[in-house]
């Protein structure tokens, strides 16, 4: 019997103990809740006084870095105005705003404690342009439609394009993107030969300036075989595609040289062109 008493009695307190760390779980569990609740509301009280407090609002907002768009445009395009709280807007909401302009590629936004925006643009450069029914597109090196003008620029046209939707935003397709990037590698390429001291002195004897700024009309349409149009020497240069590019470019100063004054072709688009499969020039009938 006394042993039967020990059982019940060790049973008792297991059966209190038990009770009591459940009770003293819920205690906490009740406790983290409630202070999770006082952090929420902390967190909004906090908030609506930035939202509604004068001293987050906007004292004086500074465009940094543009040249082509105007600071009036860009602070219009970006929603924000002298007094207005400046976390009323998120900072996407105005880089959308900004970037609704095509010259726009990107803008960095610093919001300070004294009230001041900092809005750092960086601005797209026109590279290239199309000609179009309606004048001419101007486009960038990463195939986007900057403005559509009457007036062409100083800057290499390029025909025989397949972007149907010329609009400015908008960019170019797929098929004229990898055109666009060997146009880029032909003109770099130009560039960094004319730069060479023998090459510079090749273009001396011929009265060129540069040989990269002759390349003023390209033809894009036939990705086997460029188009290259040099009127200042009365030449067309058919490039063929992206490949020895710098041995191509060497073949057109060198034919330019040879045959200055004589209007025609220079043909370079032998493949695999080098010392043994020559270029050669075919001159206007």
């Amino acid at each position: 019997m006394k042993t039967v008493s020990k059982k019940n009695q060790k049973n008792k307190k297991a059966v209190t103990l038990n009770k009591n760390k459940s009770k003293k779980k819920k205690q906490k569990k009740r406790g983290k809740i409630l202070l999770t609740i006082i952090l929420i509301i902390a967190i909004v009280i906090v908030f609506l006084l930035i939202l509604y407090s004068d001293l987050f609002n906007i004292k004086n907002i500074t465009v940094l870095n543009n040249s082509k768009v105007t600071t009036q445009e860009i602070i219009q395009n970006s929603g924000l105005a002298i007094g207005n709280n400046m976390f009323k807007t998120f900072k996407t909401t105005i880089e959308k705003g900004i970037k609704t302009n095509p010259y726009i590629e990107n803008v960095k936004i610093t919001k300070k404690i004294n009230g001041e925006v900092i809005l750092e643009i960086k601005e797209r450069t026109p590279t290239y342009m199309l000609n179009t029914e309606n004048g001419y597109a101007y486009i960038n090196n990463q195939g986007y439609i900057l403005e559509m003008s009457l007036e062409p620029l100083q800057i290499p046209e390029i025909i025989g394009y397949q972007t149907v939707d010329i609009t400015p935003g908008k960019r170019l397709e797929i098929q004229d993107l990898q055109k666009l990037n060997i146009v880029i590698q032909i003109m770099k390429v130009a560039g960094e030969l004319q730069k060479l001291e023998e090459v510079s002195k090749m273009l001396s004897e011929a009265n060129i300036d540069g040989i990269q700024d002759k390349f003023t009309v390209i033809n894009i349409s036939d990705a086997n075989n460029f188009i290259i149009e040099i009127p200042s020497e009365g030449k067309t240069v058919e490039f063929g595609d992206e490949t020895c590019i710098n041995v191509k470019i060497l073949w057109i100063i060198k034919l330019i040289l040879l045959e200055k004054g004589n209007p025609g072709t220079i043909v370079v688009n032998t493949p695999n062109i080098n010392i043994e499969k020559k270029a050669y020039f075919r001159e206007q009938v």
